[in-house]
């Protein structure tokens, strides 16, 4: 009888007809699909790497990488507060997901608002502009008023390199 493995339906035909009565044989087969299975099992779960939603966390820094989001795992160079750090986990999730569209989107209000939307996890930012001034005006809710930092760096990085901005939070005034 064949050994009951994957392996066995990977030998040639005459190997697998001969397992059915060798021991020795059988043992080999059986000694190559147990150092092969972790290797077997890490290929079967390679999906799980570059799904935003299924990739463990540890592995979230990496795939942003991938889709060009990396700057936001990391400290801003200019800044020591714990709010600069970056955006959580779960908000990476979610803009690696948008990845394509954020970027497609990328230097219009839509995919600003969009992008700071996904990133914060608040609505009512919004983005002021006049035509022809070459200069943005971006809003911040008051809930999100406490990551302004963060708000800051997304503003910056995502925005048409031609136009200067400030960040104010909603009700404020205040320029930051």
């Amino acid at each position: 009888m064949p050994v009951d493995s994957p392996m066995t339906d990977l030998l040639p035909e005459a190997f697998r007809v001969a397992s059915a009565s060798s021991p020795p044989l059988r043992a080999l087969v059986a000694a190559a699909d147990d150092m092969l299975r972790p290797v077997r099992e890490s290929l079967d779960g390679l999906d799980t790497v570059v799904a935003p939603y299924r990739v463990r966390d540890d592995l979230v820094a990496y795939l942003s990488r991938w889709v060009d989001l990396d700057w936001l795992t990391l400290p801003a160079a200019d800044s020591t507060a714990a709010l600069a750090r970056g955006v959580p986990v779960a908000r990476q999730r979610d803009l690696i997901a948008a990845a394509a569209d954020l970027s497609a989107t990328r230097g219009t209000r839509a995919g600003m608002l969009r992008f700071l939307r996904l990133a914060l996890g608040a609505d009512g930012f919004e983005i002021e502009s006049e035509s022809g001034l070459f200069h943005l005006r971006v809003v911040v809710p008051v809930e999100a008023a406490d990551r302004i930092d963060l708000v800051r760096r997304i503003v910056a990085a995502i925005k048409p390199a031609h136009l200067t901005h400030e960040v104010v939070v909603a009700g404020s005034g205040a320029t930051t």
